[in-house]
């Protein structure tokens, strides 16, 4: 039942107190979650994504919504989270529905609604809108911003690198596909874990990654194969002036020839996998050779190998589990601190790809 923003912080005492006599369940909440829904499509998807992670970390959550058209005003529906409808409650969940332009208020009464004196989290659903200011209006409450990069286009690299600069270390960012990425890089680390190996590296030549697009993409890369690119770019020390960066694409494929290495982009359509995801990386040296593969049989499963010259090491399979965005939502929580090392990658990764991330050259209607 939908209520005025000004009985929301009433009914969920009334709520708690209705749970008192049925649970002993403590009204213990460590932190205010916010998932501002860009799409009404994405509702339902955020409201389970944050209910997963309040039965697993107790918290007060905000889903916020706006729809176009209608009287300006936000009326708000206040409930309990629970693991399932008889178990003892978790936490507060609010739900918010702007219409019109009461869109515009959402950031007051968000804050307003926050639990007072413990962190907040700012997590943006979907894609980030071009010439929107929603987003940036609620940063200022923020302690950490979670974002997922794989539903964003290309050229929004840089505009979560500009979100890194603006932040002045106010909150961190997190981005559920670089959580996503974690285990590929820590594979791809394994491959010169010896003095053999890496040295190799002075000869690295090229470097292919394959990855499965999104509907209808027309990007050079997905975000996630140009958040790897911006990775070992960074970790190689290589230029990322655009100016020096020289692409060449084609219909499935693109490449980008920088500091004498060669990077091509395939596309593979891999409907078994999240769109976006990376199929393989395969880096090619002088003499050696390394390569990860996504198993065709089996998504889940990393076909690890590696040739170098003297160092015997057989292929091996790793399992990467393909985990849904309330995991990934809940690891970017478990450590809220500023990561150094996606931060550099997004600068290194939106800076190389700039010369083919299209952008938009004015607001709509302006000239």
């Amino acid at each position: 039942m939908k209520i005025p923003l000004e009985g929301v912080e009433r009914a969920i005492t009334k709520l708690w107190e209705e749970e008192a006599t049925k649970s002993s369940a403590p009204r213990l909440e460590l932190m205010t979650v916010v998932a501002l829904v860009s799409d009404a499509r994405l509702l339902d998807r955020a409201k389970k994504a944050v209910n997963d992670l309040v039965c697993a970390q107790a918290a007060r959550t905000i889903v916020a919504v706006s729809l176009p058209g209608g009287e300006a005003e936000i009326t708000a529906e206040a409930a309990l989270h629970r693991r399932s409808p008889d178990s003892p409650a978790r936490g507060d969940a609010i739900v918010l529905e702007a219409t019109g332009a009461g869109r515009e208020w959402l950031p007051e009464n968000v804050d307003r609604l926050a639990l007072p004196d413990l962190p907040v989290c700012i997590w943006w659903v979907g894609d980030l809108p071009d010439h929107d200011d929603l987003f940036d209006r609620l940063l200022g409450i923020a302690d950490i911003v979670v974002v997922n990069s794989c539903e964003m286009d290309l050229r929004d690299l840089e505009k979560l690198d500009g979100l890194v600069s603006r932040s002045r270390d106010r909150f961190a960012l997190s981005d559920l596909t670089w959580i996503r990425l974690r285990p590929l890089q820590e594979l791809i680390a394994r491959f010169f874990d010896d003095e053999a190996a890496t040295a190799c590296l002075s000869s690295l030549s090229r470097v292919h990654v394959t990855f499965t697009p999104r509907e209808n993409e027309q990007d050079a890369a997905s975000t996630q194969a140009g958040l790897l690119f911006g990775w070992i770019v960074h970790v190689l020390g290589l230029p990322t002036d655009p100016a020096g960066v020289r692409w060449h694409r084609e219909s499935t494929w693109s490449e980008a020839s920088l500091g004498g290495i060669v990077f091509r982009f395939d596309r593979e359509d891999r409907p078994e996998v999240p769109c976006g995801s990376l199929l393989g990386v395969h880096f090619e040296c002088e003499s050696a050779r390394f390569a990860i593969e996504r198993q065709k049989d089996d998504p889940d499963a990393f076909r690890w190998s590696r040739e170098v010259p003297g160092v015997a090491a057989p292929p091996q399979t790793f399992r990467v589990a393909i985990h849904d965005e309330s995991t990934l939502l809940i690891r970017c929580l478990e450590r809220p601190k500023h990561d150094r090392l996606l931060e550099a990658s997004l600068r290194a990764g939106s800076r190389a790809v700039r010369p083919v991330a299209p952008r938009l050259s004015s607001r709509p209607g302006a000239g």
